[in-house]
C-alpha cells in the first residue's frame, strides 16, 4: 500500500519531468512507458505484432496531440482557475459571509480547478488515441461505401445496356442518356436519334430542349403545333416494340420532365419483392439488373441520411373489428406480396431471355401486360425447345459441329424451364392468396352490415376510437449507418473492389458478362441482408411504403468524382428529394374505401388533402365511387392471369439435348 510520502515523491517526480521537457513530449513519453510497461515484458514471438500495435498507438496519441492548441487549452485553464475562481470565490464568501475567503480556502478552489482542467486534457488525449479514432475510421467507411456505391450505381447501368444487343442496345443506351436532367441540346438530339432511329425527330427534340432551357416558352408552343403530328406518330410506332421509349418521348416532348427529376425520380415497381423473392428461392437470376440498381440506390441514399415518409392505419375501437380488420389488411399485405412475387419470376424470365440473346428486345418487350408477357414466353420457349430438337438431331445423324450451340441452348431452356416453373408455382400461390382475400373480406363486409352505424370511419381529430392514420420513418441512425458500412467495407475487401475504381470489371473479364451480372445480383442480396437487421426490408408494409416514394435523382453521377463529391451529391439529393406523401395518402384512402368500406367525409376528405397533400379530385372520386357501388371492388376481378403447366415438349427436347451432350 503506497503511503503519503511515496505519493509525493511519484508526483514531485512527474511534475519534475514535465517542467524538464516540453509538456508535448512529456505526455507522450508517459503514453510509451505505460504501454511498455504492460507489453514489452513479453519476450515471445508475439513481440513483433506487440511492437506493431504500440507503434500504432504512438501514431494515434501523436495525432491526438496534435489536434489539441495547448497554448490555447493552458492559458484558459489558467484563467479559469488563477482570476475566474478567485474572483467567483471572493464575491460568492463576501455575499455569503459578509467577509472574505480564508487563504487556503482560495488555493484549495485554484488547485481544484487546475488539476480538474489537466485531468480532463490528458482523458482527452488518452481517449482521442485509444477509441477516439473509431469515429474517424467511421467517418471514412461511410465515405469509402459512398464513393464504390456511386461507381457501382455507374457500372450496373452500363451493364444494363450491354445486355441488348444491335438497335436495342441503342435505345436503352438513349434512355440511360436521357435520365441526366443537365443534357445538352446535342445530347438530347443524339439520344432521341438513337431512341426513334430519326434525325429529324432527334432535331425538333433538341429544338425543344434548347428553348425550355432558356425559357422561351411561346417558340416551344410554336414547336409543339407544328411537329406534333411528326412526333405522334412516331410514338405510335414506338409503341409496338417499346413502350417505355414512347413514354419517354411523349413525356419530353409534352415537358413533363426535365427539372422535376431533381426533386426524385420514380421507383421500379416491386423492386423489393423481387430482391426478397431471390433470396428466398437462393436463385439471383429471380431479379434483373434494374432491380440490382434500385437496391444500390435504395443503400446510397440511406447511406447519405434519406429518410423516407410512410403512411399507416391502425383502428383503435372494439376488439372484434380490430382483429378482423387486421386479418383484412394483413392478408390483403400477403396477396399483394405473392401476387408481386409471381409476376416478377415471370418477368425475371423473360430479362434473361433477353441477356442470353437468344430472343431480340422486340420480342419480349418490356411494359407488357401480364398476359401478354406470358402469351410471349410460351411462343419464345417453344422456339427454343423446337431449335433444340433440330439441333440435336443434326448432330446425331452429321456431325458434332454443332454441339457448342447445342450445349449453349440446353443451358438457356434449364434455366428457362426453372425460373418458369418457379413463376408457375408463384401464381397457382397467388390463387391460394386470393381465396384468403376472399374470405377475409367477405367477414369485414358481414361484420359491417350487422353492426350499427360504421366501425370503420377515419377518424379526424381528438379522441381514441376509429381508424388513425400512423406517420413513421424509414432511415438509419448514425450507428446503424457505421454498422452497415463496417459491413459493405468488409464485403467489398473479400470481393477484390476495394481499390479506387475497383469494380466487377477488376476481377472478371470484360467479355465475362455472364459473371459480371451474377456478382452484380449477389451484391444486390448482400445490400438487403445488411440492411434488414435496421430497417426490416422483408415486412410487407415498409416495402410497400418505399415502392411509393421517389428515389433520388442521381443524374449528376459521373465516373470522375471523388469520394467526396459522391457524399455531398447523395447527402444533397437526399435533403432535395421530394418527401411528399400525396401518393402515399391517395393509396391508403384507395384501400380504406374500396377495400373496408370506410366512408371518407368531407373532413376526412380535407384532412387528407391539407396535411398529405392528396388530391381532392381524386379523393371524390373515391367516395362517389363508394356513393354507387355496394361493393366498389369486385375480388372476382383481382384474380391473377393463368400461367399454364410447363409445356411436356420443353422437357423432351431437353432431356434428348442432355442424353446426346452425355454421349459426346
Amino acid at each position: 500500500m503506497s503511503t503519503p510520502a511515496d505519493i509525493s515523491f511519484s508526483l514531485g517526480g512527474f511534475i519534475t519531468q514535465y517542467f524538464a521537457l516540453s509538456y508535448k513530449k512529456a505526455l507522450l513519453y508517459a503514453w510509451i512507458s505505460l504501454t511498455n510497461s504492460f507489453i514489452l515484458p513479453d519476450k515471445s514471438p508475439k513481440s513483433i505484432t506487440l511492437n506493431r500495435d504500440i507503434n500504432e498507438r504512438s501514431s494515434r496519441f501523436r495525432k491526438s496531440m496534435t489536434r489539441i492548441r495547448w497554448s490555447r487549452a493552458l492559458m484558459q485553464l489558467f484563467w479559469t482557475a488563477g482570476p475566474v475562481t478567485g474572483l467567483g470565490l471572493i464575491g460568492g464568501y463576501w455575499i455569503g459571509y459578509g467577509m472574505l475567503p480564508p487563504f487556503a480556502l482560495l488555493i484549495y478552489f485554484i488547485s481544484f480547478t487546475v488539476f480538474s482542467g489537466l485531468i480532463g486534457l490528458i482523458a482527452k488525449v488518452v481517449y482521442d488515441g485509444t477509441r477516439g479514432h473509431l469515429k474517424e475510421q467511421g467517418e471514412r467507411d461511410i465515405r469509402t461505401v459512398s464513393d464504390k456505391l456511386g461507381d457501382l450505381i455507374l457500372e450496373v447501368r452500363d451493364m444494363q445496356v450491354e445486355g441488348y444487343e444491335g438497335d436495342a442496345r441503342k435505345r436503352e443506351a438513349a434512355l440511360q442518356l436521357l435520365r441526366r436532367v443537365d443534357l445538352s441540346p446535342y445530347g438530347v438530339s443524339i439520344a432521341f436519334t438513337n431512341l426513334t432511329n430519326d434525325p429529324e425527330t432527334g432535331r425538333i427534340m433538341a429544338q425543344l430542349s434548347a428553348y425550355r432551357k432558356t425559357g422561351l416558352n411561346s417558340r416551344v408552343r410554336d414547336l409543339y403545333n407544328t411537329y406534333r403530328d411528326h412526333i405522334e406518330s412516331t410514338i405510335s410506332e414506338l409503341e409496338k416494340n417499346s413502350p417505355e421509349s414512347a413514354r419517354e418521348l411523349s413525356e419530353r416532348f409534352t415537358g413533363q420532365t426535365g427539372a422535376s427529376l431533381k426533386k426524385g425520380v420514380e421507383r421500379d415497381a416491386f423492386f423489393l419483392q423481387r430482391v426478397m423473392s431471390a433470396i428466398e428461392f437462393n436463385n439471383p437470376l429471380l431479379m434483373t439488373l434494374s432491380d440490382v440498381e434500385e437496391m444500390i440506390i435504395l443503400a446510397f441514399e440511406l447511406v447519405n441520411g434519406r429518410e423516407i415518409p410512410t403512411l399507416v392505419f391502425a383502428y383503435s375501437g372494439k376488439w372484434k373489428y380490430a382483429r378482423t380488420l387486421d386479418q383484412l389488411e394483413r392478408r390483403r399485405s400477403v396477396y399483394r406480396v405473392s401476387q408481386a412475387r409471381g409476376g416478377n419470376r415471370m418477368r425475371a424470365l423473360a430479362a434473361f431471355l433477353r441477356e442470353t440473346d437468344y430472343v431480340k428486345d422486340d420480342e419480349l418487350p418490356k411494359g407488357l401486360p401480364m398476359g401478354r408477357l406470358i402469351e410471349h414466353i410460351n411462343l419464345v420457349l417453344n422456339r427454343l425447345s423446337d431449335d433444340i430438337t433440330a439441333i440435336t438431331a443434326e448432330a446425331g445423324t452429321k456431325s458434332d459441329a454443332r454441339l457448342d450451340d447445342l450445349r449453349q441452348f440446353t443451358q438457356i431452356m434449364e434455366t428457362s424451364v426453372e425460373l418458369y416453373k418457379l413463376g408457375h408455382a408463384g401464381f397457382r400461390e397467388i390463387g391460394k392468396r386470393h381465396a384468403q382475400l376472399l374470405e377475409a373480406s367477405e367477414k369485414w363486409d358481414k361484420l359491417i352490415k350487422e353492426a350499427p352505424g360504421s366501425p370503420g370511419d377515419l377518424k379526424v381529430g381528438p379522441g381514441r376510437r376509429g381508424l388513425r392514420i400512423k406517420e413513421n420513418i424509414i432511415s438509419l441512425d448514425e450507428e446503424a449507418r457505421l454498422d452497415l458500412c463496417r459491413h459493405l467495407v468488409w464485403y467489398f475487401e473479400r470481393e477484390g473492389m476495394s481499390g479506387k475504381g475497383g469494380g466487377w470489371h477488376t476481377h472478371h473479364r470484360l467479355d465475362d458478362y455472364e459473371n459480371r451480372t451474377e456478382s452484380a445480383r449477389l451484391l444486390a442480396i448482400e445490400l438487403a441482408l445488411a440492411l434488414e437487421p435496421h430497417i426490416h426490408l422483408s415486412r410487407p408494409e415498409i416495402q410497400r411504403n418505399i415502392n411509393a416514394t421517389k428515389a433520388i435523382y442521381l443524374g449528376e453521377l459521373t465516373p470522375d468524382m471523388n469520394a467526396a463529391q459522391k457524399e455531398e451529391l447523395g447527402q444533397r439529393m437526399a435533403r432535395e428529394v421530394d418527401q411528399s406523401l400525396g401518393q402515399a395518402a391517395e393509396q391508403l384512402a384507395e384501400a380504406l374505401v374500396r377495400l373496408y368500406h370506410v366512408e371518407l367525409h368531407h373532413e376526412a376528405r380535407q384532412f387528407l388533402h391539407y396535411q398529405y397533400g392528396a388530391r381532392l379530385e381524386m379523393l371524390q372520386l373515391l367516395e362517389n365511387t363508394q356513393q354507387q357501388y355496394e361493393h366498389p371492388v369486385s375480388y372476382m376481378a383481382m384474380r391473377p392471369p393463368v400461367v399454364p403447366e410447363p409445356s411436356s415438349r420443353w422437357a423432351k427436347s431437353l432431356s434428348a439435348a442432355q442424353k446426346r451432350i452425355r454421349k459426346k
